[in-house]
């Protein structure tokens, strides 16, 4: 037998109690059935929107495999899944090989970024020396040697190469830089003076400084050594370009 007692007969509490919780179990029941409703709406209209798209994917891939059975036939796909199924070691293989590759192209950039901001600087500061426009001078001169020099030219270079060189060197000695550059210093000033010519006594009266004397002298025998008969061009000339 129950022994609730009837609805008549429960205090007012008890009663607006049970009706509050009624009510509420209706109102979790009604939105229950309103989520549930949303949702069939919602994959109603997802099909809807898909199945336009559906129709027209399936009709495309059926004129496509159409097209393509005339090609490829059912024992051709069946050997490329079979083929397919035997190289998956190979496959499985070259993705580790893959990985192996994106892992280390992920450890030289760490690496390389720091040598290349160090580069980036060198670069910077040899720019800033002016290396790099010495450098483009040099190539431009280089360019007017190519062109107003034939091979010819080049190849004679070449075998007097070692005698000009021995020749900058004799000229780079710190007496006769020195002899050039006090020579030089005194046409210098003989210019900006700007005097009269001197007169026949004035020079014969110079004779008598040994200095004067001595320049003299090293003047004449720069003209003795410029008068000697050279030997013949074919002579000197090496065996090869006689």
């Amino acid at each position: 037998m129950s022994t609730e007692a009837p609805v008549g007969a429960l205090p007012d509490a008890e009663l607006a109690d049970r009706l509050d919780r009624m009510s509420a179990q209706l109102d979790l029941v009604t939105a229950e059935l309103m989520a549930q409703r949303a949702s069939r709406e919602k994959w109603s209209d997802l099909a809807e929107t898909l199945t336009p798209v559906t129709r027209s994917a399936m009709d495309m891939a059926t004129v496509e495999m159409n097209e393509l059975s005339q090609d490829v036939t059912i024992e051709d796909a069946t050997e490329f899944a079979r083929t397919l199924a035997r190289s998956l070691p190979q496959l499985n293989a070259m993705m580790a090989q893959l990985e192996g590759l994106t892992e280390l192209a992920a450890q030289l950039s760490a690496l390389s970024s720091p040598a290349m901001a160090k580069l980036t600087e060198t670069l910077e500061v040899a720019d800033e020396k002016g290396y790099f426009a010495f450098a483009r001078q040099g190539a431009k001169i280089a360019d007017r040697v190519v062109t107003q020099y034939s091979e010819d030219d080049v190849a004679a270079l070449g075998d007097n190469v070692v005698t000009i060189l021995d020749a900058v060197k004799e000229m780079t000695q710190p007496e006769i830089m020195g002899m050039v550059r006090r020579t030089a210093m005194t046409v210098q000033e003989g210019e900006d003076v700007h005097t009269e010519p001197p007169s026949m006594f004035a020079l014969l009266k110079s004779m008598r400084d040994p200095q004067t004397r001595r320049g003299l002298a090293r003047v004449m025998s720069m003209l003795h050594t410029v008068g000697e008969e050279h030997l013949p061009a074919e002579i000197n000339q090496p065996e090869g370009r006689k």
